[in-house]
């Protein structure tokens, strides 16, 4: 077996998209209703997001996990890209015991996005 997607609850489907493809270069897969829900997939090569925003009152609900991990092959590379696009980190880059480094940033719903470096 290997992942197939990460899901997270989004306030607005349009924000955590345009964030997701402007910062980190995920395109649109698709897009559907699925009862009370509004479902986006993203993806970027092996990776796929799965966005779900409650249709109704506009709120939407708070993400509802604590981060994902996306592999950089360059992490000072991807953190330079980042900042330049306004992006900065809330913790890092460091490197851990285990020799990856790592560097944090939310997303627009408090989502932590964690960058490793094997």
């Amino acid at each position: 077996m290997r992942l197939h997607h990460i899901g997270m609850n989004v306030k607005s489907l349009e924000r955590s998209k345009e964030f997701y493809q402007a910062h980190f270069g995920f395109e649109e897969e698709m897009i559907f209703k699925w009862g009370n829900e509004n479902i986006l997939f993203l993806k970027k090569g092996d990776c796929r997001l799965e966005l779900i925003e409650e249709s109704g009152d506009g709120e939407g609900s708070a993400c509802a996990f604590l981060h994902i991990a996306l592999e950089a092959d360059d992490l000072e590379k991807e953190v330079g890209f980042l900042n330049e696009k306004g992006l900065m980190p809330v913790e890092g880059p460091l490197l851990l015991e285990n020799g990856w480094k790592v560097a944090f940033f939310f997303g627009p719903d408090g989502e932590i996005i964690e960058l490793i470096e094997e």
